[in-house]
């Protein structure tokens, strides 16, 4: 596995695994911080996307590897609150990695 950015500078960071010749699959989180505010509340939050896996390799462990090692990442950053839109397919997978659906998230679509 290759983490696509190396540098502190940046607030993204992606992981891709391949074979030596093809990408397999990649994961991206955006680390954030929320506005500061006058309730004591976590403000350090990250955004979990763009994470793939070509379908032939799907349910092979690469994806659950891609999840731990970004889940890894924002532990070591100390993020409190890790976001992502999850299809249908894949929240069995995220559940099993410790991420619940939130009822404190309200949207306008």
């Amino acid at each position: 596995m290759k983490e696509a950015f190396d540098t502190e500078s940046t607030a993204w960071r992606c992981w891709v695994i391949d074979d030596g010749k093809h990408l397999l699959g990649h994961i991206c989180v955006q680390f954030f911080e929320k506005m500061p505010n006058p309730v004591n509340e976590p403000e350090a939050h990250a955004y979990l996307t763009n994470f793939y896996v070509v379908p032939e390799l799907r349910g092979r462990g690469l994806g659950r590897k891609l999840l731990k090692k970004a889940l890894s990442w924002c532990r070591a950053k100390g993020v409190d609150a890790v976001i992502l839109w999850a299809t249908a397919e894949s929240k069995s997978l995220y559940r099993q990695c410790g991420l619940v659906e939130s009822p404190d998230i309200l949207e306008l679509r």
